[in-house]
């Protein structure tokens, strides 16, 4: 690791390289749309132009207040090759801890998802005078707001400002990030008023690269992670990151998400990354669905089986039976995550052993999400 080396160089090396890879899937609309790796950089290049432009400094720390979204993940990066840090703020967190963590960090500019958001901050914005810059992502909120239509969407309001930035000055404010640069302000849970822990470029380049190897070989080009974690959370975070390094295809979508298996059968990950509460509820919600089907007998055995085979009893009866279930249980259990689901990767309490596995024994391997080394 050099001293300039920053979190936003594998951005342009992979553009410069790979710049036909679909990195990104965005949510748009109800549909998927694809974005390569170049697509990408010149977001992110341009969306840091208009950061700029709207005259952040390097420093400047940036509160990203949002959920689990693609502009959140395009954000981190422009913000970062403009030579600002950002700070995560829980989407759905009390207006106490977002008035304190605003406070604490300094914020000087806060990039928000909806008029929900906006008139949460309003009413405490007063009390927050560091703050100069407000951005709204989506302008179809539905407070009332009578300002509504007059707030254009934060990505494409910051775009056309940076029109007036030149590629060069745009170059060298990303060029004068270094390793030991500050790029993000993190707040672990825990207490009203949590102390922060500002992490460097080279620290999270650390956790990435541990998380790459210990994630090995979920983390390649050619697969697809979908992230349904909030950004907030540091471990979903780092492994987001690494896909960008990687080029494994990432995908965001909230947890709480509508018609969430519509989702996942349009996006079908090879590898989610949820709550272990999920994965325990799609669990429940199968073996009520073959109950109401009257199929629960089938569905139990079938599971039993499961859990044999994945803790790893593999003699010829429990092989014949498991082949048997693979033909006409599991692949409906399976069409749950997507159908090309192998893996998933969770936070919160440790699943029951024995739903652990029946995930094994059905071919998903559930695993912990590594552990960010530098909190």
């Amino acid at each position: 690791m050099t001293d300039q080396e920053s979190l936003t160089d594998m951005v342009r090396a992979n553009a410069e390289r790979f710049g036909g890879t679909i990195g990104v899937r965005r949510r748009s609309g109800g549909s998927w749309l694809d974005v390569t790796t170049r697509e990408f950089a010149a977001q992110v290049h341009d969306l840091a132009r208009g950061l700029i432009a709207a005259g952040l400094r390097p420093g400047d720390r940036i509160a990203l207040f949002a959920g689990t979204r693609y502009e959140w993940t395009l954000f981190d990066f422009a913000a970062w090759s403009a030579g600002c840090q950002t700070v995560p703020v829980d989407p759905d967190a009390a207006p106490e801890h977002l008035e304190w963590v605003l406070s604490d960090s300094g914020a000087c500019a806060v990039v928000l998802e909806h008029s929900g958001h906006r008139e949460t901050l309003r009413r405490m914005v007063d009390r927050l005078p560091e703050i100069g810059w407000v951005w709204q992502l989506d302008t179809d909120g539905d407070s009332g707001d009578d300002t509504e239509g007059e707030i254009a969407p934060a990505v494409a309001e910051l775009t056309d400002l940076g029109a007036e930035v030149s590629d060069d000055t745009a170059h060298e404010r990303r060029l004068a990030v270094g390793t030991d640069t500050v790029a993000t302000l993190v707040y672990p849970p825990g207490g009203d008023r949590p102390k922060r822990v500002e992490l460097t470029h080279g620290e999270l380049l650390a956790d990435v690269r541990a998380t790459i190897t210990a994630c090995a070989p979920l983390l390649r080009a050619g697969n697809s992670l979908l992230v349904l974690l909030p950004p907030v959370d540091l471990a979903a975070r780092i492994l987001s990151i690494a896909c960008v390094y990687t080029r494994t295809t990432l995908g965001h979508l909230p947890a709480r998400t509508d018609n969430l298996a519509t989702e996942l059968g349009v996006f079908r990950p090879r590898v989610l990354v949820a709550d272990s509460g999920l994965l325990r509820a799609l669990h429940s919600s199968a073996r009520r669905r073959a109950a109401d089907e009257g199929r629960a007998t089938v569905f139990d055995a079938a599971a039993a089986v499961a859990a044999e085979y994945g803790g790893g009893r593999r003699t010829l009866a429990v092989r014949l039976k498991h082949a048997v279930a693979d033909t006409v249980v599991y692949p409906k259990l399976r069409a749950t995550f997507g159908g090309r689901c192998v893996a998933t990767l969770t936070s919160g309490a440790p699943l029951d052993p024995a739903v652990e596995r029946f995930y094994r024994g059905i071919g998903i391997t559930v695993r912990a999400l590594p552990s960010p080394e530098t909190v």
